[in-house]
């Protein structure tokens, strides 16, 4: 299963390993400026949206600590670390459960992705538009009964658009 590996952490390998073939061969033919682009053009190719989002079977809530691992990576995200969620703190007795972003007042509005993961490793998406400092709101489970199976519930909201992960969170029932 791919793994996402952070954009600082590729662009260090690839300085590594560009230093590496350079004190080993005769040569790169290639100018300082001309490495300097070729490792930008690298590290925009391997930037937010450009490759697969957090995958949510991985990423796990915890919520003694209300944090999930692995952390969300928004370096490159607008808005950054910015994003606010909601989701009921105390455990949760039935569904539906009312799960809430905020978005920082400096983006533009965007449709996210809301990726949720049962205790038992099933996933559900729903999607809502989002607008700048307002809070967005969506209901999980959408259809269906009221009934929540026991245990914990990753919710990982990403953009609609570019796959983008911006913020987790998650509750029990």
């Amino acid at each position: 299963m791919p793994t996402h590996i952070p954009a600082p952490v590729r662009l260090g390998a690839a300085v590594l390993l560009l230093l590496t073939a350079t004190a080993c061969g005769g040569g790169h033919g290639h100018t300082p400026d001309e490495l300097d682009a070729m490792i930008a053009d690298s590290v925009r190719a391997g930037g937010p949206g450009s490759g697969p989002a957090a995958d949510a079977a991985d990423t796990v809530f915890d919520p003694d600590l209300l944090l999930c691992t692995p952390a969300v990576d928004t370096a490159g995200v607008p808005g950054g670390d910015a994003w606010r969620t909601e989701a009921p703190r105390t455990a949760a007795g039935e569904g539906p459960v009312e799960l809430g972003l905020l978005p920082p007042e400096d983006v533009d509005p965007t449709a996210v992705t809301v990726t949720v993961r049962t205790p038992g490793g099933d996933l559900h998406t729903l999607e809502t538009d989002t607008a700048p400092g307002e809070w967005s709101h969506v209901r999980y489970p959408q259809e269906g009964g009221s009934d929540l199976a026991a245990g914990v519930y990753t919710v990982l909201w990403s953009d609609a658009a570019t796959g983008t992960p911006l913020t987790c969170d998650g509750f029990e029932v």
